[in-house]
């Protein structure tokens, strides 16, 4: 990702169920993340609304895309995001088993050692920032931190 470049959510996809443990509604959506230069990733967010106990899962498609390229150019890194007074935060986790962990779209899902630390990582937060900043359907998420509990 080039330093200055301005990246956009393109937003996809919307669904809702419930979620298994406490029947609270969940919502689910998906999305691109794009720049001057081309798409960047592809996102997928799934929450629990109005449980800030539950953390919101970001799963994103890194990689090249477009004419030329496949699964084996990308690979997913996982975050989970975690509601606090004041602010949350986001942490990597294994991509492992997650609905995004899926060989039609990526080559492989990381786990968080395999993140944490490399260029890599800097680019998934990258990436996570300019989706919190630009992707609409995600005010419920950012409501969770004035509903959430002192650590």
């Amino acid at each position: 990702m080039t330093e200055h470049a301005t990246v956009q959510a393109e937003c996809w996809n919307e669904s809702g169920g419930h979620c298994d443990c406490c029947g609270n509604r969940t919502r689910s959506i998906s999305g691109g993340l794009s720049d001057g230069e081309g798409a960047r990733a592809a996102y997928f967010v799934r929450w629990t609304v109005g449980q800030p106990q539950h953390t919101p899962d970001f799963d994103l498609i890194i990689g090249l895309w477009g004419d030329g390229t496949g699964p084996q150019d990308r690979v997913l890194v996982s975050l989970s995001y975690h509601p606090r007074p004041g602010g949350g935060f986001f942490m990597v986790v294994s991509g492992k088993g997650r609905p995004a962990d899926n060989r039609n779209l990526c080559d492989r899902a990381l786990e968080r050692e395999e993140v944490i630390g490399t260029p890599l990582a800097q680019e998934a937060f990258a990436l996570v920032d300019a989706l919190w900043l630009t992707e609409p359907r995600i005010a419920d998420i950012r409501a969770l931190d004035d509903l959430a509990h002192p650590a």
